[in-house]
């Protein structure tokens, strides 16, 4: 091979190689607590699951979400327990689990309200379609 045919090869690879670079800079940056142009859950959604966490679980946990009984919804305790898992995981946990002193009363809809609100208040972003076992199930939350 003459150098000028070696040339064209290394510009070639570094050409893939930047292309493929920036196609991961794109994707990782998409992901990261992001969820598209939709976001994660609405506002009036995430609104509304504070009004349910308030009523539901600020005895445990803390109206800012800090811990009390329970531990700690927000932060790196939070994104510790939860990172980098399927947001299903977390509302199959709280769905089967809690409140404490009734486990798996509240319906689907108050469920994914207040996990809303926990989203919200651990910095994930709202958009314009409400979160439920379609819109967030498999999702992953990047920490």
């Amino acid at each position: 091979m003459n150098s000028e045919a070696r040339s064209r090869n290394v510009t070639m690879h570094v050409r893939i190689a930047f292309a493929i670079l920036a196609c991961a800079a794109i994707a990782s940056a998409g992901n990261a607590r992001a969820a598209g142009a939709n976001g994660w859950y609405t506002p009036q959604q995430a609104q509304q699951g504070q009004q349910y966490f308030n009523n539901y679980c600020a005895q445990c946990h803390r109206p800012d979400l800090t811990g009390a009984a329970g531990p700690a919804l927000t932060g790196d305790a939070f994104l510790k327990q939860w990172g980098n898992k399927p947001l299903g995981n977390l509302f199959t946990f709280e769905h089967s689990q809690m409140p404490a002193t009734n486990p798996g009363s509240l319906p689907d809809d108050t469920m994914w309200s207040i996990t809303a609100f926990i989203l919200q208040k651990n910095g994930f972003p709202s958009g314009s379609v409400a979160l439920n076992q379609q819109t967030g199930a498999s999702r992953t939350l990047v920490k």
